[in-house]
């Protein structure tokens, strides 16, 4: 079979993305092949081998991740590198996108068509629309089979189904639980210094932060609403969890508990303008700084230096800072809070991260043996997760781990290895921040946890990409200014009202609702 498909395509850039929301824009896809099944015994398939493949000829694999690039990677892929060699005669050249930089460059690698084989990508990272444009190899069953037996025989069915587009597969996604940016943390040496009560909830988060600026010297309190975990249009901290967005582009929101969804525009909500009459008080407070809403300053990497005092993501995120700052200042007393205990949320579905295959790949059969040893050799696992052994980690037991002093040079998770976590092979950290996480995950899936009927669900913007267009650059121009402060909620929230009915909220709305309509009724 010639895997070596080569596609030319042109994407539209959109200005602004919601995290493990779909982007703003869309194509077609010609294809009329199958994707992978999801019923049946794949086991009974994985019978392929690297040593019934040639690998006679040596390859380079490029792979593009995002995020900050830990000063140890080079020498940590220099032993990945040993490893792959070795079994497929392939090495891997990385490349690393950081967080203030990848809305704009990850669509442009598509768009000119660059020379790479293998991106992280996700739902919140260009999937669908880079699938539908065309820029992602199809991954069909027979290739899977072949070039990826581990993944075929032990990926859940449900991750097949979950990643695919339009009914076809472009991602072999993640299989490790996730559930979104909803956790922060603080600088607890920091509280116990102003005698603060423990912080149980947003208001609790809020009043340290405004503590801080008013007394602390010589540090920011916060990094601002847009914080560049990811660049979203809305402060996520500062939203209702139990709604979800269907697109960044547009303030439209349903309940996730709903049997049947209906969108309402959540700028609409008097519990929501008083969250935003809240961030108005913060930036009048000077919790952030005044330009924050420009600034490109890694506000994660900023909290680990001591530079900020509080910040907020998801709990793999939040645990790792606070393991990273127990070993280089414990004095800071990192303090990691869910401000929400009893809000219901979603686990993030198997979209919301994997790897693709470049459709210009000049290798992508070797790319998909190398996913595979990533995603199941645990050597090369632990590796690319964890740094090297002794160095920057010593293990205990078969499942667990110690993050050692030089892990600040590759933290635990912290070189963008989430297109392949792997549930079975994931240590779980020794002490605090291990236990924390451990904990917390046990507590949502046991009691927080809910199904959403729209998890898989798909927006089609064929006939709304425009609108979308003009939404997003409505909300840039007159609700990120609001978000930061610069403007009154009372006076900004109209007009922007407006503004957004007149780049075509109505359509857009109509339209998003008619789609999740037939969604729900293909799928009771």
């Amino acid at each position: 079979m010639n895997l070596k498909k080569r596609k030319s395509w042109l994407v539209s850039v959109p200005m602004l993305m919601l995290s493990m929301l779909v982007g703003a824009c869309t194509g077609g896809n010609s294809s009329e092949s199958t994707s992978p099944s999801t019923t049946g015994t794949p086991e009974a398939s994985a019978s392929a081998s690297p040593a019934a493949i040639d690998t006679s000829n040596p390859v380079t694999i490029k792979l593009v991740l995002v995020g900050t690039k830990p000063a140890d990677t080079d020498e940590v892929y220099a032993e990945v590198n040993k490893i792959l060699k070795k079994k497929i005669n392939t090495t891997l050249d990385v490349r690393f996108l950081d967080f203030n930089e990848y809305n704009q460059k990850y669509p442009l690698m598509f768009a000119a068509n660059e020379d790479f084989d293998m991106a992280l990508t996700g739902n919140w990272l260009f999937y669908p629309q880079t699938a539908r444009k065309d820029g992602f190899l199809e991954l069909k069953e027979d290739m899977i089979k072949k070039y990826m037996p581990q993944t075929w025989a032990q990926q859940p069915p449900l991750a097949f189904e979950q990643s695919k587009v339009d009914g076809k597969l472009y991602m072999i996604s993640s299989n490790a639980f996730e559930s979104g940016f909803n956790v922060a943390i603080i600088r607890g040496d920091l509280r116990e210094k102003y005698k603060l009560p423990e912080v149980k909830s947003l208001t609790d988060y809020v009043n340290f932060m405004t503590t801080v600026a008013k007394n602390e010297k010589g540090i920011t309190a916060f990094g601002g609403p847009s914080v560049n975990i990811t660049p979203n249009p809305i402060p996520i901290m500062f939203a209702d969890l139990e709604r979800l967005f269907v697109h960044g582009s547009a303030p439209l929101a349903y309940d996730m508990k709903s049997p049947n969804p209906k969108l309402v525009n959540y700028l609409d909500d008097p519990e929501y303008s008083g969250r935003l009459n809240m961030l108005y008080e913060m930036a009048q407070n000077g919790v952030w700084e005044k330009d924050s809403i420009v600034s490109k300053t890694n506000w994660l990497e900023a909290f680990k230096q001591g530079k900020t005092a509080a910040h907020y993501g998801n709990i793999l995120n939040m645990s790792a800072a606070m393991e990273a700052i127990n070993l280089a200042h414990p004095e800071w007393k990192p303090e990691v809070i869910d401000l929400f205990p009893d809000t219901k949320r979603t686990r993030s579905p198997f979209n919301g991260g994997g790897i693709a295959i470049h459709a210009t790949s000049k290798n992508p059969e070797r790319a998909m043996m190398a996913l595979d040893l990533l995603r199941y050799d645990k050597e090369l696992f632990d590796l690319t997760v964890l740094g090297i052994k002794g160095k920057h980690w010593e293990p205990i037991g078969d499942n667990k781990f110690r993050s050692l002093p030089a892990s600040t040079g590759y933290p635990p998770d912290g070189a963008s290895p989430w297109g392949w976590r792997t549930q079975e092979l994931i240590r779980q950290l020794e002490g605090p921040a291990g236990d924390l996480l451990a904990a917390t995950n046990a507590k949502w899936k046991a009691n927080n946890i809910i199904d959403t009927k729209l998890a898989t669900f798909v927006l089609d913007d064929t006939n709304i990409k425009n609108e979308l267009a003009a939404l997003a650059n409505v909300q840039k121009t007159y609700l990120l200014p609001i978000y930061h402060g610069l403007v009154k909620p009372e006076e900004g929230i109209p007009v922007a009202k407006q503004k957004l009915k007149e780049a075509g909220l109505d359509k857009v709305q109509a339209e998003m609702q008619k789609q999740i309509d037939e969604f729900i009724k293909k799928n009771p």
